[in-house]
């Protein structure tokens, strides 16, 4: 009798059905021989799993539910060696929180620039996940990331950074592009820290008198 692989377990315990969910044969080895590499690797394999139970489910063919793998596992590798330029090593969360951020559009080096914003690993794996949703909402990539790490440097706690799709929508319907929605909130964030643009930033508003003059009252004049 074949002793179950802990990978073999892990599928069973990650199904909604527990235990009814079936691979066909050519799937269940490729998970395995992916989940143990990638496992081996300190990548995650919960994407892994999601996946091929998602694709036996739809009844994807194999061939198409193996390719779709092979793609999760190439994306979380990207996403953890990007992690690790920014600072963030070993985070199987954050790790899978990249890979979906790819998955929506962002590249390596976006999720390096949210890494090397100085937030710990839970914060950026929120970033991660947000910058995701916004730009499966239609906002470039860039402009994702310029809002996101914004957040972040501002030290944003998650409930904020989950409210930014959801303030993004409501300019969407007032008729901004997703871009310009972003764009503005990155502008008022920036503002709000005295950033080009806002309050004692460069180009925002000056107090105070202008340069060469005094606060003080006018000089008394010589006496005679």
């Amino acid at each position: 009798m074949r002793v179950p692989s802990i990978l073999t377990l892990a599928v069973v315990a990650a199904s909604p059905l527990a235990g009814q969910q079936r691979f066909t044969g050519r799937i269940a080895a490729v998970v395995e021989s992916l989940g143990v590499a990638a496992a081996a690797r300190g990548l995650p394999v919960d994407p892994v799993i999601e996946k091929a139970i998602e694709g036996s489910a739809k009844g994807i063919p194999a061939e198409r539910v193996t390719a779709a793998l092979r793609v999760i596992v190439d994306q979380l590798d990207t996403a953890a060696a990007s992690l690790r330029d920014g600072g963030i090593s070993g985070d199987t969360i954050a790790i899978a929180a990249g890979e979906f951020a790819i998955t929506a559009g962002l590249r390596g080096r976006d999720i390096t620039e949210l890494a090397r914003t100085g937030r710990p690993a839970a914060d950026v794996t929120v970033g991660l996940r947000v910058a995701g949703t916004l730009a499966a909402l239609g906002v470039p990539p860039p402009e994702s990331v310029k809002l996101v790490s914004t957040e972040l440097r501002l030290g944003r706690p998650p409930a904020d950074l989950l409210a930014l799709p959801g303030r993004v929508e409501t300019e969407v319907a007032r008729g901004a592009t997703p871009a310009q929605a972003a764009a503005g909130l990155t502008r008022a964030a920036a503002a709000q820290a005295g950033g080009p643009g806002g309050p004692g930033g460069p180009g925002g508003p000056r107090h105070g008198p202008p340069p060469g003059k005094s606060d003080g009252p006018p000089p008394h004049p010589p006496h005679p």
